[in-house]
């Protein structure tokens, strides 16, 4: 399991890193999480075709690895290998249309939940420069809490969630703290 988790990880890190899930023909985030299945299928159909160099309907590490390679992205082939068999479900070493729908569609759902968690991180973030400071966080921790945080509390909050422990949590901070807690 953590293996194909870690598998799904790696290609949404990279896809990213081209464009592949957040900028679909040029469209925005907001656009992208507003998509049906027939929509999201269209963008798999893109997809493929930026990545099936030899248009037989399957993906091969290799044409992975040289797409990403074409877009600056340097990635491991060990570490693509193993995204690829995260979500290989008929075992042939190869991506196929279904398997990348299945991509896809669980990058879509993550884009939907990374909004989601961007609304409560701005209602957190009163002054609006993306990141939450520790007065910030005393204030939404007692407000939906209804609780008073003491500052022992409060600094051990910080010191688990304040990964680069610049005194603020930054929006990718807090999503990593949430998905851990999930």
């Amino acid at each position: 399991y953590q293996r194909r988790v870690r598998g799904f990880q790696t290609f949404q890190h990279y896809s990213k890193r081209i464009n592949l899930s957040t900028n679909l023909c040029g469209e925005t985030l907001g656009a992208i999480m507003a998509r049906t299945y027939e929509e999201v299928e269209t963008d798999t159909h893109i997809a493929m075709g930026l990545f099936d160099r030899d248009e037989n309907g399957l993906i091969t590490i290799d044409e992975f690895h040289e797409t990403f390679r074409q877009h600056g992205v340097n990635i491991d082939k060990e570490e693509l290998s193993i995204a690829i068999e995260s979500v290989d479900q008929d075992g042939d070493g190869a991506i196929n249309f279904s398997e990348m729908l299945t991509i896809m569609v669980r990058m879509h759902k993550k884009a939907r939940e990374n909004q989601d968690l961007m609304q409560v991180f701005k209602i957190m973030d009163k002054d609006g420069n993306k990141r939450i400071s520790r007065s910030e966080l005393k204030k939404a921790l007692k407000l939906y809490t209804n609780k008073k945080v003491t500052p022992e509390e409060l600094e051990a909050i910080m010191n688990e969630v304040d990964f680069d422990r610049d005194g603020y949590i930054s929006f990718c901070e807090f999503a990593q703290c949430v998905h851990l807690f999930k």
